[in-house]
């Protein structure tokens, strides 16, 4: 799989990253926080060999700059419209988890011309309640003080399933990695940005293009409730969502059972595009 590296991407404030694998009709995977591209590369094996898969870095993750202030769902979105520019795409096949998905509410709400269809993984469609923003407040009091030695070793055990941490034990390692190159000053913008995050239920339910939507048995983040929601919040527009459960994944399902998901979205943007 030959990838081609670009990292001359300018968005407002930051430079950002981007790598791409294969040819055909263009795919953009977005990751989670705090994450970087590399949560998708086994996923990609599944694209590659039709689609030109186009793997972003968000500001303030993997080689992209953080760029000043909060890291807003805005400014990701207008960083993944600016991208889209430079790369001469009109319309594209979108993915994202948690954030990555956050991010195509946005892209929605304020693009949705450059969107061929959507696919949600474990991104629930509710802005944050007032005590996920005071556990949020928390965590960047305790980030400035002392790193994000805790962060990370928290977001593995509440992030990443207890099914796959059995399975897979060998793999934490891999996203230790990924999450502790994230700067601290990064962590806290991407917090105080999550913070802030618009309630999406009623973009939802203007969403007119083929929809995707993965829920997770063991993720407690954005549970199979709140993905039910979003894809019945799709359909009362008309439209169908397809809906599908994984029982023994967590939030981070397309890392921790990357052969399974990338067969799913491969079907799925297969049904748009043929």
């Amino acid at each position: 799989m030959a990838y081609t590296v670009r990292v001359n991407y300018t968005s407002d404030d930051a430079q950002l990253f981007y790598t791409t694998a294969g040819r055909g009709p263009d795919v953009v995977l977005l990751h989670p926080t705090p994450c970087d591209h590399r949560f998708w590369l086994k996923v990609v094996e599944s694209l590659s060999g039709k689609y030109r898969v186009i793997l972003p870095d968000l500001r303030g993750h993997g080689h992209s700059e953080t760029g000043n202030g909060p890291i807003t769902i805005q400014k990701l979105g207008a960083d993944i419209v600016k991208l889209l520019d430079g790369l001469g795409i009109q319309r594209a096949l979108f993915a994202g988890c948690s954030i990555g998905g956050y991010v195509l509410y946005e892209l929605w709400r304020e693009a949705p011309a450059r969107v061929s269809a959507l696919a949600f993984c474990c991104s629930r469609p509710q802005a944050d309640t007032e005590v996920n923003r005071a556990k949020r407040e928390e965590w960047i009091a305790r980030i400035r003080q002392r790193g994000t030695g805790e962060f990370v070793n928290a977001m593995i055990e509440s992030l990443i399933g207890p099914t796959a941490r059995q399975r897979s034990p060998e793999r934490i390692g891999e996203v230790r990695e990924m999450m502790r190159a994230v700067k601290p000053e990064a962590v806290i913008a991407v917090q105080q940005g999550l913070a802030a995050r618009p309630d999406s239920v009623e973009t939802a339910r203007g969403i007119h293009v083929p929809s995707f939507v993965l829920a997770s048995g063991e993720d407690g983040a954005s549970t199979p409730a709140d993905m039910k929601l979003l894809a019945e919040s799709i359909r009362n527009a008309g439209y169908g969502a397809e809906y599908h459960l994984l029982r023994d994944a967590g939030h981070f399902a397309p890392w921790e059972q990357p052969q399974l998901v990338g067969r799913l979205l491969r079907r799925f943007f297969d049904s748009v595009i043929d």
